[in-house]
């Protein structure tokens, strides 16, 4: 049973929109990002304020989607590309499990920070599966998203990036305004439609009570 909710799943992930060629779609109007309090893996709560001043690069992900492993390392060497300064990356697990979490992090180790949305409070940022990726600017808003597994380290994805942290660099000591994206090709859950969290919630039997073991679900 275990085994045909891990394949039915991976197959819902891999059907999500995914861009595998591009690198970041704008998000219309820049929208202010929800803000969050969310538990590390140290224990300790983080909060998107904690933040201010830097773009983040915010990856949706969990311990059992395969396109989230296979883009990990990728994700860990444009954060130390940037070391701390201009961008941060952070990784947003999706459901409880630290003993999950911490098993995949044995294999495949990052440098970034991971946070725990144990029971799944940030469903209203609008993810349709996995990985999600949004980027929010100093300001906390949404400029950028990304759904689907990217080369995070390719030379083209690091231009874009140092790009857009030194146009706002330029832009802060000139005074400028900043331009939000012309384009919006997020999607959003129509009336009455499940969330993609909620389905999430109802297939593992999740709550902000109960806890599932997602460790059983990572392939041997």
């Amino acid at each position: 049973m275990i085994k045909l909710l891990f394949i039915s799943l991976i197959s819902f992930v891999l059907t999500a929109p995914v861009l595998a060629e591009g690198l970041m779609d704008p998000i219309s109007g820049s929208p202010k990002a929800g803000g969050f309090n969310l538990e590390g893996m140290n224990g300790n709560e983080v909060n998107l304020k904690d933040y201010k001043g830097k773009f983040v690069l915010l990856n949706f992900w969990a311990t059992w989607c395969a396109p989230c492993r296979k883009e990990m390392p990728a994700m860990s060497n444009l954060h130390n590309e940037f070391g701390g300064s201009g961008l941060e990356v952070v990784g947003v697990h999706v459901g409880p499990s630290l003993a999950g979490i911490k098993k995949f992090l044995e294999a495949v180790p990052v440098s970034f920070t991971i946070l725990i949305d144990k029971d799944m409070s940030l469903a209203s940022w609008g993810v349709r599966g996995l990985p999600t990726t949004f980027l929010i600017n100093p300001e906390g808003k949404l400029v950028y998203k990304a759904v689907g597994e990217r080369e995070w380290d390719s030379p083209k994805m690091v231009r874009f990036l140092k790009n857009l942290v030194t146009k706002y660099e330029r832009m802060a000591e000139t005074g400028e305004t900043s331009e939000s994206p012309s384009e919006n090709l997020s999607e959003s859950n129509g009336p009455g439609e499940k969330s993609f969290f909620a389905s999430l919630k109802e297939t593992f039997g999740w709550s902000s009570a109960g806890q599932c073991e997602t460790s059983k679900l990572l392939p041997n």
